[in-house]
């Protein structure tokens, strides 16, 4: 029985719309809406997949990899990915393809290529999903990622499958989400970073509010069915956090395995294989904006402090205050670096 998606969705307000779009040249195509009560902020092609989203079934054996962007999703998914599959180092086919993004569908803009080709043999992509399509046809055991919180998917996901929720620092994940966001055409922000943090404060990101969203998985760590991680932690000291996905995983790998999987996931790899690091190619089909950041990019904790001047320290900190009931609850780490 389908239910009835229990959120009302409306567009930005007009003047806020136009302020967005002289920085984010996306979003003058389609907009933006927002989900309310929660505040999250979608592309206005989300509304026609919202009910698609909170209805659909999970598999008994899917595992779904949950995280706000930038929080170490792609490291996480290759991860997952690998350790469910005997812990076979696949470097020839495509992360997306092994591990599809759920909600990708809300997030595209059609008209940039390879898109072209697959909605001439369509009659209507937007409705019926190139992503979903993609998801549809992966084979079991199925590893998914996706940015969309608890509140937006079906509420029976825990009843059915298992979710790893990773955590990153909010300073660096907002540094890597303006190198992102200036990376994709999906977005195409045009802004400097003191211009993208204050979008940030403002909860103006698309898949955001960060701290709803972590709100939303730090709720759930307890649950049996989720494992909650942070990103730094998994900076820290891989094989203990590989343990604890094994276990939860019950994936049964050796520690020589294990040793494995870090090795072939740790960030030098991961940057150097395009099947993880998609940039170049993303770059000549014209999705990814020449000259920005590679999509893998640095793989540290504390990058943060290279852009965080003292005003824009003062402001992340009234932000912070304003979401005191999460951001002074979570015991995040800031100020270590580590390059794997």
């Amino acid at each position: 029985m389908e239910r009835t998606f229990p959120y009302k969705i409306e567009p930005l307000e007009e003047e806020l719309m136009k302020e967005i779009e002289q920085k984010f040249l996306a979003y003058s195509c389609q907009g933006l809406v927002r989900v309310e009560g929660s505040g999250y902020v979608f592309p206005s092609t989300y509304a026609k997949y919202a009910s698609t989203y909170y209805n659909y079934q999970f598999k008994p054996d899917d595992v779904l990899v949950m995280t706000h962007p930038r929080c170490g999703t792609t490291w996480t998914q290759e991860i997952v990915w690998t350790m469910r599959n005997g812990g076979q180092l696949d470097s020839s086919t495509e992360l997306g393809v092994r591990s599809p993004f759920f909600e990708f569908d809300s997030l595209e803009r059609y008209e940039l290529k390879p898109m072209r080709e697959w909605m001439e043999k369509h009659e209507d992509p937007i409705k019926e999903g190139f992503y979903l399509n993609l998801m549809n046809s992966v084979s079991s055991p199925r590893t998914i990622k996706t940015h969309l919180p608890f509140s937006l998917l079906n509420p029976t996901l825990l009843d059915t499958s298992k979710v790893i929720y990773v955590a990153r620092n909010p300073k660096d994940t907002c540094v890597s989400y303006y190198h992102q966001q200036r990376l994709v055409k999906v977005s195409d922000f045009q802004g400097s970073f003191p211009e993208f943090l204050d979008y940030f404060c403002r909860d103006l990101i698309t898949l955001g509010p960060f701290w709803q969203h972590i709100a939303e998985g730090w709720e759930k760590k307890d649950h049996p069915s989720v494992l909650f991680l942070f990103y730094e932690d998994m900076k820290e000291d891989i094989i203990r956090e590989l343990r604890r996905i094994n276990k939860f995983l019950g994936t049964g790998l050796t520690d020589k395995q294990l040793q494995d999987v870090a090795e072939h996931t740790k960030f030098s790899n991961m940057k150097a294989r395009p099947t993880t690091n998609p940039t170049k190619a993303c770059v000549e089909i014209g999705r990814f904006r020449e000259g920005e950041q590679d999509f893998v990019r640095k793989g540290i904790t504390g990058d943060w402090s290279n852009y965080f001047t003292p005003a824009l320290e003062e402001k992340f900190q009234c932000w912070m205050e304003k979401w005191k009931d999460m951001s002074q609850n979570i015991p995040f780490k800031y100020n270590f670096e580590t390059v794997a």
